[in-house]
């Protein structure tokens, strides 16, 4: 089912998608460069996707800077989030069962919410990576001081129901996680586990691919990897 809180609403900045359409050859044929390079590391391990996520978090700023004309993320985010075109070409590659992004979406799913770190320190309540996702669940939320993303996730768990994570809850998450990597000088903590940071990064690099805003050199040659997922994700 759908959730009723990611309802398109209007914002100040808009996003228009023209004007990435229109883009000229050589910044198009830059940012799919810049898209290629993280393509290829994410047959890393999953501690090493880290800096991956970086570069796909890049295109995608990039992308939405495109679209927008603002470059902070602060301002672009909400404005792609609530954007039709944005969405529909997140939720039409959901809607298909054998999709690496949906499944690499519901891995990350699996993980929400993400906290934030800044809160989590403020507070001094910043709890070691070695807890089950559960645990830190039940820590982090009896302190109403301290926010998540998505921010509606804690009533869905609590209610059982069975959303899909959208366009909406799934850029509140990315945007999370890019947000909380620098946060905490020591690094390894719960919402920084190579499980989150690499289902962030297979997730959106995914979608910049299946949602064909960029695109593998196709001369280069076919990877097992990606047949590989496929039949073990079916």
């Amino acid at each position: 089912m759908p959730c009723p809180e990611t309802i398109f609403r209007q914002t100040q900045i808009t996003s228009d998608f023209s004007h990435f359409l229109r883009l000229a050859k050589e910044p198009k044929r830059m940012l799919n460069d810049l898209f290629e390079t993280a393509w290829k590391q994410r047959e890393l391990t999953p501690e090493q996707h880290a800096p991956a996520f970086l570069l796909a978090w890049t295109v995608l700023a990039a992308t939405a800077e495109i679209t927008t004309g603002e470059v902070n993320p602060e301002s672009w985010s909400p404005a792609i989030c609530v954007d039709a075109d944005w969405a529909a070409r997140f939720n039409n590659v959901m809607d298909n069962p054998k999709s690496l992004m949906r499944m690499y979406v519901k891995r990350f799913a699996a993980s929400w919410p993400i906290f934030t770190v800044a809160d989590l320190k403020r507070v001094d309540a910043v709890l070691p990576e070695t807890l089950t996702r559960e645990a830190v669940i039940t820590a982090y939320r009896s302190n109403l001081s301290i926010h998540s993303q998505p921010d509606c996730w804690l009533r869905h768990l609590d209610e059982g129901a069975n959303i899909v994570p959208d366009w909406q809850h799934t850029l509140s998450a990315w945007v999370a996680v890019r947000r909380n990597l620098f946060v905490d000088s020591g690094w390894y903590n719960t919402e920084n586990t190579a499980r989150i940071v690499a289902n962030a990064f297979l997730s959106l690099i995914y979608f910049l691919k299946e949602s064909k805003l960029y695109f593998e050199n196709p001369s280069l040659k076919p990877d097992i990897f990606d047949r590989t997922q496929v039949l073990t994700s079916l």
